[in-house]
């Protein structure tokens, strides 16, 4: 059964990194501890998948033998060492939520609101644009070849081949025992909760109360615009969750610097670099206060110094380092396929520079009242995190002078992440802006505190700003749903509180264990259920191209595992089916096939909009170029291709079919039309 070897081979990992996170590391703050465990466990999951995948064993049997394995290994060396676990800490944080009628209320509405986005997450297939293109596209590839190969991403930009893949490596490992992306599009939920954690430490590490860190931590994550990622299978909130957590390790060993605490900071920052491109340079405001911390030890020599600094490296490298080295190898150039230039001069060559990836960009994209009003920044970011990006450096310096460099570099953090996000990152997306918006919302509490504002004000915009966020983080359906679910846990909550011997019969073992077999019973029910209407859902849900979703319908009901080329829309993920039963693939117009764009020594892609992009492919240097229908025609035939898919193409103003609808249209005798409506044609080839 998928949910039992998904239950057992988490199992695994789960135990592995709890010894050693409170048999060997031993970390006593105990959020500290989780964030520690969580981290731990991302870095099993992902090393065992990257050496499988380098080795080109990649399958799901493997990787459950590998991590027992590890258990085993890991319990030889810990058993000796007793269990640094303890819920004391728990029970304290449970008690101070469930006796503050507002902290109960808002912890009601957090969990109601949670509960249906993930309700409507595993009801439904993937509808996010990057995960059907390529976070989801790689990992079935992956699952398929046992290998860690990216396929060319055909019809739209050509960077995602060669992106950092710990994200795609993440997905895989919730997409292998299901065969489909149950659980994938929950793929953040995990980082969701890390996020909340982290932001709590920060805000504790920062001098504020717990109050002060529980209005923080819940502010954050009521951001609408990165709450409504929770159910989608992009990597933003990963990365803002790693980030965080990186930064509450690095505050963390300014409190106590150890060989540990260097090697936890170490990981979180080598799996944040490999999430995505947009890490590295958000990456050098981590690495500042780190090096600042090594080199200002005064109770260490320059040989330790080093030493620390690459006993940092190491982790960094192995976690964060596996796609810029591999582009290195393939292309000359770590961040290929864009050109690196430094005042002019080209340091690494690509075939594509930042002003035509930035080409499609709208005006204003990096206006601040676009920003704060038509973001989905809820109200918290205009009265908490602007006030903390500002004032957080003049507040700490007034409220004590005496404050080393370290922090006031930490209440400055904000306003520099924001700087890297308007002049450095390539795109004004907001969701980049999460790691900003974090350590912003833990600064403008600190502020908050610094300049004394009445705790009753305070607590008043936290209830507005959670209320008010509440209304943007859902819609219609969802959100009244959400809403009469809050309103019943909390009276639930109430009445429990008020009657002892509920409160003795709903904390037994025996309630905890029904919980937990009536909650595999539901999660076995919701699978057959997405198995069953998956592609159904896809018609009657999803925000893309209608004609697409019945086209993948058709195709999902017409196949069994057939080998399908598609072209047009780079969307190839709902092409393979159920159980991910097809093959998908790109078949190259030229000689090149299978087609990459470091194969092409001369290529270069240049464009000032979307039908440029298109007639840029085509050039003859590029990987559309030397376009032959007899040189096509066999590539099909040699991958034994059953059906063509073809997309129109991506962003253009009018309806344009790729050079293959063309090709296909004027062969009948090779290619029989299956399907057709105004933006998709499906074709049987003849053998």
């Amino acid at each position: 059964m998928p949910i039992s070897t998904f239950l057992f081979m988490n199992y695994i990992v789960a135990v592995s990194s709890f010894i050693i996170a409170y048999r060997l590391f031993r970390i006593p703050d105990f959020v500290d501890s989780l964030i520690c465990w969580f981290i731990l466990y991302l870095a099993q999951v992902l090393a065992v998948e990257l050496l499988l995948g380098f080795f080109g064993i990649l399958y799901l049997k493997n990787l459950i033998l590998f991590n027992l394995a590890v258990l085993l290994i890991v319990w030889l060396i810990a058993r000796k060492y007793p269990s640094s676990f303890d819920l004391g800490p728990v029970k304290e944080g449970a008690s101070l939520v469930l006796h503050n009628k507002l902290f109960l209320f808002v912890a009601c509405l957090i969990l109601s609101f949670t509960s249906v986005k993930i309700y409507a997450s595993l009801i439904n297939p993937p509808l996010g644009w990057d995960s059907l293109n390529y976070h989801f596209t790689f990992a079935v590839e992956w699952l398929k070849h046992g290998n860690l190969n990216n396929p060319i991403v055909a019809s739209d930009d050509p960077f995602p081949s060669y992106y950092p893949i710990n994200g795609s490596l993440f997905f895989l490992w919730l997409i292998l025992p299901f065969k489909n992306a149950f659980l994938a599009d929950l793929g953040q939920l995990p980082f969701f909760l890390v996020s909340f954690l982290a932001i709590l430490s920060v805000s504790r590490k920062l001098g504020l109360g717990k109050e002060y860190s529980f209005f923080a931590a819940c502010l954050f994550i009521m951001i609408p615009n990165f709450f409504k990622q929770l159910g989608i299978g992009y990597v933003d909130i990963m990365l803002g969750g790693i980030f965080l957590a990186a930064l509450n390790f690095i505050l963390r060993l300014k409190e106590e610097f150890n060989f540990k605490g260097v090697i936890i900071a170490a990981l979180s920052f080598g799996i944040f670099i490999g999430i995505k491109t947009t890490a590295l340079p958000y990456s050098i405001f981590l690495l500042f206060p780190f090096l600042y911390l090594i080199f200002s030890r005064k109770n260490s020599g320059i040989k330790a110094k080093i030493a620390y600094v690459i006993l940092f490296l190491l982790p960094v490298f192995i976690f964060g380092g596996f796609s810029y080295i591999r582009n290195f190898i393939l292309t000359g150039n770590p961040f290929y396929p864009l050109d690196m230039a430094i005042s002019g001069k080209t340091i690494f060559k690509g075939v594509i520079d930042k002003a035509t990836f930035i080409a499609r960009n709208e005006i204003g994209g990096y206006s601040i009242a676009k920003l704060l009003f038509h973001e989905g920044m809820g109200v918290q970011t205009l009265l908490i995190i602007l006030p903390g990006v500002i004032l957080a450096l003049p507040a700490s310096i007034w409220k004590n002078k005496n404050r080393d460099l370290f922090f006031s570099y930490i209440m400055i953090l904000p306003f520099l992440l924001y700087l890297c996000y308007r002049f450095v990152l390539p795109i004004p997306n907001s969701r980049y802006l999460y790691p900003m918006l974090g350590i912003g919302m833990a600064a403008g509490f600190y502020v908050s505190n610094s300049l004394k504002v009445p705790l009753k004000i305070v607590k008043a915009i936290f209830f507005v700003s959670v209320v008010a966020s509440s209304f943007e983080c859902a819609r219609k359906m969802e959100l009244g749903i959400s809403w009469v679910l809050t309103f019943i846990l909390f009276i639930a909550a109430l009445l429990i509180l008020k009657h002892k011997k509920l409160r003795v019969i709903l904390s037994s073992k025996a309630v905890i264990v029904a919980v937990i077999f009536i909650s595999f019973l539901v999660l076995q029910g919701l699978l057959l259920d997405y198995n069953k209407n998956e592609y159904i859902r896809y018609i009657k849900n999803s925000r893309y191209w209608p004609d697409a979703t019945r086209a993948w319908d058709w195709l999902n009901n017409n196949t069994d595992g057939n080998s399908i080329a598609y072209v047009g829309r780079p969307v190839p993920y709902p092409l393979y089916g159920t159980n991910l039963k097809n093959n998908v693939y790109y078949v190259s117009v030229n000689s090149l096939d299978p087609i990459r764009l470091h194969d092409l020594k001369y290529s270069r892609y240049r464009w000032d909009s979307a039908e440029n992009m298109h007639i840029n492919f085509e050039a003859g240097n590029n990987y559309r170029g030397n376009a032959d229908y007899t040189v096509w025609l066999n590539n099909l035939y040699k991958r034994n291709t059953d059906f063509l898919f073809i997309y129109s193409l991506h962003h253009t103003k009018d309806t344009k079919f790729p050079i293959e609808e063309i090709w296909a249209k004027a062969h009948p005798d090779k290619f029989n039309p299956v399907f057709s409506n105004n933006t998709i044609r499906i074709y049987k080839l003849i053998k």
